[in-house]
């Protein structure tokens, strides 16, 4: 964060003060002439990166309460610029402070219109701040920074006078709720320290009536006037603050505020200047006094450090993913090796378990031929198993079939045949593994050729629809040429119209070979 910096200034000269951590220094003092302006810009040119804040305690200063309608967004800016216009013609530095809105009637909003109405005190601190190009956040005035002291000092029921000595005199704050109603500045430049006690009472029982006139307090209760003293001027200043009708004097320990405010280290004189430098920062009230103009490099300021902090994020999301990066790349790395390891370690055994074994009458490689078209051979050997079950599953739904034979045997689609021996196979194409089924019926099936036809026929039927399974009658119960009387058997077997008659099927299922 860059060093913040806040000018006080008054009638006779600058104080720059800087702030860090709630501490409050002061760095220099100019006086109002040609060469504190000289001196202050050198300066500033020295501090080029400090963010300033200006703290104005002038006499020069105008206070007006007015209730105006509620209106809000563009139509409220333009009744505040139109106010402001009207009550301040010639200052470019004014503002304006909403205090509420009334309970009663249409219920108006109460804004306070302030204003510094020399503006030729403040020109040439101004110009010397636009010749260095510095960042100026806000002009503000020491009475409003009293709002902030009453908040930490829990004071702030009520209406209240606030009395503080500063180099430019007594400042008399005038806090309804607390809020600023009203504030004004009496130079005490002729009077002696000994004189402050009686002018701080006096000044108090001048504005009375006015605060009256003005219908801000009431003639029934008596005004509480609270002072801000040092621990070491208590006496004189209870001796001359006495409480009567009209006032209450309090008086407020300076070191007490300081205190309630974070200041290191108090003030230790009777000027309360330092405190309202303390309340500025510790809470800087959003209506300022700095016109737009002014204000320029501090916008320049703002955007510069938007920059810088989101470059500041980036880099750090950029550090970020590159760590995550390189630690994955790290894990890689090491996983990456730990394979290498691990494979050089198997081969290592590999070679070792080779080197163990005992010689072979012919190369590892050819061994090694060998046995893959071993294993090829074997995956393309069939068995009459799948067939058998395909058979055997069907045969359960008919069991008016007996088996007399069966022939398993491997034939190729090219035309070769061969008998398979249990895993041989003949080269070439696809093959075939058949299954020949010689089987008959009961023997009333004799002399019932229709109803033996139709068991044969559901019987390849029910094969047929198992997966892959080709189903070929190779012989019917009974001999079905044309021109010849329909009976059981062929005309060579002449079998009688009572036998058994025999039949016989080919179950077929194409072996694809690996």
């Amino acid at each position: 964060m860059p060093r913040r910096h806040v000018l006080y200034v008054d009638a006779t000269h600058l104080a720059a003060y800087g702030w860090r951590a709630g501490e409050v220094t002061l760095r220099a003092r100019f006086a109002n002439d040609a060469d504190g302006h000289a001196q202050f810009g050198e300066f500033l040119r020295q501090r080029r990166d400090s963010l300033y804040l200006m703290l104005c305690d002038l006499v020069d200063e105008a206070f007006v309460a007015e209730s105006v309608p509620h209106v809000s967004g563009a139509d409220r800016a333009a009744l505040i610029r139109r106010k402001l216009a009207q009550h301040f013609f010639g200052t470019p530095y004014t503002c304006a402070r909403s205090l509420g809105r009334q309970r009663t009637g249409r219920r108006d909003e109460q804004l306070l219109f302030c204003a510094l109405t020399r503006p030729a005190v403040l020109e040439p601190w101004l110009s010397a701040l636009r010749g260095a190009e510095v960042a100026l956040s806000g002009i503000h005035s020491l009475p409003l920074a009293g709002e902030t002291i009453l908040e930490r000092l829990r004071l702030t029921e009520g209406q209240t006078l606030l009395l503080g000595i500063s180099p430019a005199g007594v400042r008399q704050s005038f806090f309804e709720g607390g809020r600023l109603r009203f504030s004004r500045l009496t130079p005490l430049t002729a009077l002696s320290s000994n004189d402050l006690p009686r002018a701080c009472a006096e000044e108090a029982r001048r504005l009375h009536p006015y605060l009256l006139g003005q219908r801000l307090i009431s003639r029934s209760e008596p005004l509480t006037v609270r002072v801000l003293v040092p621990p070491a001027r208590v006496d004189d200043f209870a001796l001359a603050c006495r409480s009567n009708d009209a006032l209450r004097f309090e008086l407020i320990d300076s070191s007490l505020a300081a205190a309630r405010l974070g200041l290191r280290p108090a003030p230790p004189d009777a000027d309360s200047e330092t405190l309202f430098v303390q309340a500025l920062m510790r809470r800087t009230p959003a209506e300022q006094f700095a016109p737009a103009t002014e204000r320029r490099f501090h916008r320049i300021w703002l955007t510069r450090f938007a920059l810088r902090a989101a470059g500041s994020v980036a880099l750090a999301a950029c550090l970020l993913y590159a760590t995550h990066s390189a630690l994955d790349s790290l894990e890689l790395r090491q996983d990456t090796q730990r394979l290498a390891d691990d494979t050089l370690r198997a081969q290592r055994q590999r070679q070792d378990i080779i080197q163990r074994l005992p010689p072979t009458p012919v190369p590892l490689d050819t061994l090694r031929a060998v046995h893959e078209r071993s294993l090829q051979i074997e995956q393309r050997s069939a068995h009459p198993a799948t067939l058998l079950t395909d058979l055997g599953q069907v045969l359960e739904q008919m069991p008016q079939v007996a088996l007399d034979r069966l022939e398993w045997r491997m034939v190729s689609d090219s035309g070769g045949s061969g008998t398979s021996n249990g895993n041989g196979m003949t080269a070439g194409g696809n093959m075939r593994a058949d299954l020949v089924v010689q089987a008959h019926l009961p023997q009333e099936f004799g002399s019932q050729q229709r109803r033996a036809l139709e068991v044969v026929d559901t019987l390849g039927v029910l094969l047929r629809a198992r997966p892959g399974v080709q189903v070929q009658v190779l012989r019917q119960p009974f001999d079905l040429e044309s021109g010849q009387v329909l009976r059981g058997g062929t005309r060579a077997e002449q079998l009688d119209a009572g036998s058994p008659p025999p039949f016989s099927l080919r179950i077929s299922r194409t072996v694809n070979p690996s």
